[in-house]
């Protein structure tokens, strides 16, 4: 069937004028057909045109159809190229087709219905590799896009990250500010050492030193979560620990801890229903009067350890949390404990005694604790706690940190009075 508007051009080069003319009347009307008999005026003419297939005859004057078409692949790749040639030319061509020069060739002398077939395709396996060729541009252009929108959008997330960590950064800084300094401590209690890891840049875990009428009160304090969500419980709980201490006259551990809960339950709107979150805080406290060398103790779940003359006394608290737990509010106890001069006391949160860690993948456990204790306790407070480090580096070995983590020591003997 005769095209009305051909779209594909063909170059045909022949050094015999009256082959390069038979060519142009059997296929002028399908195709736009260019002429030349030389590969120099082909040359050109692909200068010049848009061709879709080169055809050329093997012996050209000024050079072999083999070499004109090995010249123009990198000159024009996309170019279909075939080659008419007789018998004598065959070896050459069998390795021109198998190297990729050209397409296919047409032994002479050619028919045009057998040419217009092999014309017809050479010219559809160049529309496929065009198709191809746009597919793979639109999809390079996608995969740019792409590239592109992730790059913005990590970007974006990158600057939310840094905004969130600067605001996290800054709410560590408030965090810290609330409570006292190392210098202020040293001049309450001259012989402690704080050790305190967070799990992440703020901390659930917080201690609370203050003093009363003569008496030192020392709280360690371990809120709900870590992160976030527990440094906004560890500022609700500074707050309100500081505000009972400073308007308490003559502060009871137990009060205190009963009067925390009220306020606690008060301010988290708990009301005790089966659905309902379980926020709080577990807590040790201790209200010591360096005169009558005695301590009041009141625990949320989280006890004390006295070391007297060697031996480690454990002492309980009640296994209640600082929130709600049960309908009926049972009243904290107040355990009442008399210390001798050179005696210790340790309080501190579950995360060093809840660590995984050890050839066995177990908690730390609170009986390494002890003995841990038991071996340290006569040496400095800042060598325990440098002591307590190494061993819990030791004991993760490598492992993700599970917990925020605060242990706190004091030496009994040189409290202020």
């Amino acid at each position: 069937m005769t095209s009305i508007n051909p779209i594909y051009s063909i170059l045909c080069i022949d050094d015999e004028v009256q082959n390069l003319a038979v060519f142009d009347s059997a296929f002028s009307q399908d195709y736009h057909v260019y002429k030349a008999s030389t590969g120099k005026a082909g040359l050109k003419i692909l200068e010049q045109k848009t061709v879709q297939l080169v055809i050329t005859g093997q012996d050209l004057p000024d050079m072999t159809g083999l070499e004109f078409l090995e010249k123009i692949i990198p000159l024009y790749p996309d170019c279909m190229r075939m080659i008419m040639t007789g018998t004598g030319d065959m070896d050459d061509i069998i390795r021109a087709i198998d190297r990729g020069i050209i397409f296919s060739y047409v032994a002479k002398p050619w028919q045009p219905e057998n040419l217009k077939i092999s014309i017809d395709n050479a010219l559809e396996v160049y529309n496929l590799k065009r198709q191809n060729g746009n597919l793979i541009s639109s999809l390079n252009e996608i995969k740019q896009t792409l590239q592109r929108k992730v790059m913005e959008r990590t970007r974006e997330i990158e600057q939310q990250r840094l905004n969130i960590t600067d605001s996290i950064l800054y709410a560590r800084r408030i965090q810290k500010a609330l409570m006292l300094t190392g210098k202020e401590l040293d001049k309450l209690m001259p012989s402690h050492f704080v050790f305190n890891k967070p799990k992440d840049i703020v901390s659930g875990d917080f201690y609370l030193v203050s003093k009363k009428n003569d008496r030192l009160i020392i709280a360690v304090v371990d809120c709900t979560g870590h992160g976030v969500p527990g440094a906004f419980m560890s500022i609700l709980g500074i707050s309100f620990l500081n505000e009972l201490v400073n308007t308490m006259d003559s502060p009871q551990a137990s009060d205190i801890l009963n009067e925390l809960r009220k306020r606690t339950i008060r301010a988290l709107g708990q009301t005790g229903k089966t659905d309902e979150a379980r926020e709080g805080m577990e807590m040790a406290l201790c209200v010591i009067d360096p005169v009558s060398r005695k301590i009041q103790y009141s625990g949320a779940f989280r006890p004390l350890y006295l070391m007297s003359g060697g031996e480690l006394s454990e002492i309980r608290g009640d296994r209640m949390p600082i929130g709600i737990y049960h309908e009926e509010e049972i009243p904290f106890t107040n355990r009442e404990i008399q210390y001798r001069e050179h005696d210790s006391i340790y309080l501190f949160t579950d995360g060093y005694v809840d660590q995984i860690g050890g050839l066995d993948r177990k908690t730390f456990k609170s009986v390494r604790l002890k003995k841990l204790i038991r071996e340290i306790w006569q040496k400095p407070m800042k060598e325990q706690a440098s002591i307590l480090r190494e061993e819990h580096e030791i004991w993760r070995a490598g492992q993700e940190q599970i917990d925020d983590i605060l242990v706190l020591g004091v030496k009994l003997f040189d409290l202020k009075h």
